[in-house]
């Protein structure tokens, strides 16, 4: 069902004020789409058009919560598709390289806000730390890293000085997730 330009401007919007079920909706609306044109202009396979997808409704989430996309001047579909085209012509004059350290680790963890299910050993493991290292430290590194906001958006939202704090108290974050993401690894043997 196509969505009439009112209907995505109200999407767009109720994604800025936090509704996530929203961007849940545009991606379930456009997933099989998107798919099918990907793999058909591009010969890809269907894993690489889901992958070229999420990271196209991860750039739409963020350009919308990072206020960079305020007024469409086309149908959503139509923006997000030019997305994905894009992310699709930049996979595929890449080599797709793994993260060595376990930063990357994180930092790629939260690059996909739509697919609740983690595929690699490592980002699971690195899900179920996140759920265990507490506050502020969970706000902080979900909000920036999943949900885009700067430093000192997240300033404002946790009640912080300024975002100077914000950015030491997330050093220190990561640091301690790092720390046990490798204790982890070297006690359960993941490596």
């Amino acid at each position: 069902m196509e969505q009439t330009y009112t209907e995505d401007q109200t999407l767009i919007q109720r994604i800025k004020d936090g509704d996530e079920t929203s961007l849940v909706k545009i991606y379930k609306e456009y997933r099989p789409a998107f798919q099918q044109w990907a793999q058909h202009s591009y010969r890809i396979d269907e894993e690489q058009s889901a992958d070229a997808f999420q990271d196209a409704v991860v750039c739409l989430y963020r350009n919308i919560v990072q206020g960079k996309l305020e007024l469409l001047t086309s149908s959503l579909k139509t923006y997000l598709f030019a997305i994905g085209k894009n992310v699709v012509r930049k996979k595929l004059q890449q080599p797709v390289t793994l993260e060595s350290s376990e930063l990357g680790l994180v930092e790629n963890l939260y690059t996909d806000p739509v697919d609740q299910f983690a595929t690699n050993d490592r980002q699971q493991l690195v899900a179920r730390l996140m759920e265990t290292i507490g506050e502020p430290c969970k706000s902080i590194l979900e909000l920036f890293y999943f949900r885009g906001f700067s430093m000192e958006a997240i300033a404002t939202r946790l009640q912080y000085k300024n975002e100077n704090v914000v950015k030491t108290q997330k050093l220190r974050c990561l640091t301690s997730l790092k720390n046990m993401v490798r204790e982890r690894y070297q006690n359960e043997d993941f490596v």
